[in-house]
């Protein structure tokens, strides 16, 4: 019988299963791409943590933030938990997600950041991070023409990584005009990471669309 899979924001789980999602995170990912798991906790207008349950159990989350300006939701963080991985859960997740974002009220248009395999330490890691692409690809999503996004250090442990950019806008046809693609990689620096326009990465990442 299959699992049955579920999506609840992690505000309304108790704090056991709060614990259990905390730990899904610091496995899954590694310090220089974390922030403190109490910051992506802490729901508001502009942000939230959505839950995936295996039949009633967190096996998975998405923290999402709304980039209200161009009309985005920013995928800070999508992954399942180790132990249920290979199951086909991350797209169930990910098809499951969609409308419990737009059930918050907030558009249907999501973005995110996916490590660049070019800049991967070994072969290994180039091979993981391709593998992360495909598995976005199978999903719907789209890479964006953007040659020189890099994303800013936000663990205070780490230089600014180079990133691609990835998408889901199902009236895209899997392209976006290049104003929609300046306009998110604006919005993702000036309302996700706060810098300035004038600032060097803002100013190169642009110079890059289309490239």
């Amino acid at each position: 019988m299959t699992p049955v899979l579920s999506v609840r924001r992690l505000s309304s789980l108790t704090a056991a299963d709060a614990a259990v999602v905390a730990e899904i995170y610091d496995q899954a990912f590694p310090p220089h791409l974390q922030v403190p798991f109490a910051e992506l906790a802490a729901a508001g207008p502009a942000d939230d943590l959505l839950v995936g349950l295996l039949d009633g159990r967190p096996a998975g989350f998405a923290a999402v933030k709304l980039l209200d300006r161009h009309g985005w939701v920013f995928l800070r963080y999508f992954c399942v938990a180790r132990s249920v991985r290979r199951q086909g859960l991350g797209l169930r997740f990910w098809r499951l997600l969609l409308p419990a974002v737009r059930e918050l009220g907030w558009p249907g248009r999501i973005a995110f950041e996916c490590e660049h395999p070019e800049h991967a330490p070994d072969a290994g890691e180039r091979q993981v991070c391709a593998g992360r692409i495909e598995f976005w690809q199978r999903c719907g999503c789209f890479l964006l023409p953007v040659t020189d996004y890099v994303m800013p250090d936000i663990s205070g442990i780490a230089d600014p990584e180079p990133m691609l950019l990835m998408a889901w806008d199902p009236a895209a046809g899997g392209r976006l005009a290049e104003a929609a693609v300046r306009g998110l990689v604006l919005a993702l620096y000036l309302d996700r990471y706060r810098l300035e326009p004038d600032h060097p990465l803002v100013r190169r990442a642009l110079a890059s669309v289309g490239g």
